[in-house]
């Protein structure tokens, strides 16, 4: 009896151990399909959502991205980079160059939204080397060379350094001959470009090409005053390369049509019809821009009279593109203030805007950490070395170091 008391015991027992350990597999099991289940997004995406990160990430995304650099991230998603094509490498959200990368990189991108692909590319983008400073292009009224072409270079915004003994890199030989308010920009293959006021009035603009900007090429005019505006100025232009166009916006001013205005261009050879650019209400000039991610920044002048009363800077921010800006900041500038230059800090999270005080041919400078806050601080004169003769409307492009090094060797 005893042994078959025993019996029964061990039986129960065994089978006791063996229950447990096939629900122990059930629920590994179980909890094996429900992790797989929740690292997969829900099964359909909602369309307007995908929709509407491409169209901030376009917004967002620049034309050129430098080594090193974060890749824009987005409110209520999660965005994850890939390389779609081009010598390039994302890790942890940056992108870096790799042995194989040109000089100017294109490259091609693509990415996801909360763990959901968006099919859709992103192209028109270049990769560089890290900015090393500004090359900055002026021009002088009361020196020798008059209305010409010169530049300097700067690595950290407020020591300027003039290239070629402050003497002309660039003289116009067709139109008017007057090259006034030269403005450097980069082409859509990373090379470079200037454009330029033609005297006074004129209704066509000063156009070069450049591979480094120590030789200027094919010399042309482009007519971007036209019907059915005065076709009689067209004052201090300025131009960047869009990506989402896949064209370049040509920006210019003129009183007689008592404002700014802008242009498209596909290959810098012709303009489509002239747009109005911004209303603030009053007639303004020498306005110019900058992208800041999906937002842009204006700065320019208040061209009523009497100048002793305006001629001051303005400031706007707009949110929904370069051309919905609407509201306006009061003065950021002293009486007789024009030709503002807005150079990004390359150390720090702000921005310079130098500007003429064009009544003493010198420059002045203020620094915001934030175009949408339109507060401004004065730059003590006292840090700023700018050792240029009677310097006008300036233009600052931010350049690599092989860049830099180029200029700096072939202009001293």
């Amino acid at each position: 009896m005893k042994k078959t008391t025993e019996l029964l015991l061990i039986s129960v027992l065994l089978t006791g151990c063996a229950a447990p350990a096939a629900e122990t597999g059930e629920s590994a099991e179980s909890a094996k399909t429900q992790e797989a289940t929740a690292s997969q997004p829900a099964e359909t995406p909602d369309p307007e959502f995908l929709q509407d990160t491409i169209e901030q990430l376009e917004r967002t995304l620049d034309p050129i991205y430098n080594d090193g650099d974060v890749l824009p991230q987005i409110e209520d998603a999660e965005i994850t980079w890939n390389i779609v094509s081009g010598n390039a490498v994302i890790e942890d959200n940056v992108i870096r160059k790799t042995e194989d990368s040109a000089e100017y990189e294109p490259v091609v991108l693509s990415a996801s939204a909360d763990g959901f692909p968006l099919e859709h590319s992103f192209g028109n983008i270049l990769l560089l080397d890290p900015y090393a400073g500004y090359v900055i292009s002026y021009f002088s009224e009361r020196t020798s060379e008059p209305e010409t072409m010169k530049l300097a270079y700067t690595y950290n915004g407020v020591e300027w350094f003039a290239l070629n003994g402050d003497r002309a890199v660039l003289k116009a030989s067709v139109g008017t001959g007057r090259l006034r308010d030269p403005a450097v920009f980069r082409r859509k293959d990373g090379t470079f470009a200037v454009c330029a006021t033609q005297g006074y009035d004129t209704d066509a603009i000063y156009l070069y090409d450049s591979q480094d900007l120590t030789s200027f090429t094919n010399e042309r005019l482009m007519k971007v005053n036209r019907t059915p505006l005065s076709e009689k100025q067209a004052w201090a232009p300025e131009a960047f390369y869009d990506r989402t166009l896949d064209q370049y916006v040509i920006c210019w001013s003129s009183v007689e049509d008592e404002g700014m205005f802008y242009n498209l261009s596909i290959d810098l050879q012709d303009a489509s019809e002239p747009q109005r650019l911004l209303d603030p209400g009053y007639v303004i000039i020498d306005g110019t821009m900058i992208k800041c991610g999906p937002d842009y920044a204006i700065v320019f002048k208040d061209e009523r009279y009497p100048m002793e009363d305006y001629s001051t800077l303005m400031s706007g921010y707009s949110e929904n593109g370069w051309t919905d800006f609407k509201e306006f900041s009061q003065p950021i500038s002293q009486h007789q203030s024009e030709g503002p230059m807005i150079m990004p800090d390359l150390e720090n999270e702000g921005y310079y805007v130098f500007y003429d005080d064009y009544t003493r041919f010198r420059f002045h400078a203020l620094y915001t950490q934030d175009f949408r806050s339109r507060y401004y601080d004065a730059v003590p004169e006292e840090i700023m070395t700018i050792p240029l003769d009677s310097p006008a409307h300036s233009h600052a492009i931010p350049v690599t170091r092989k860049e830099m090094d180029r200029v700096v060797n072939y202009w001293h």
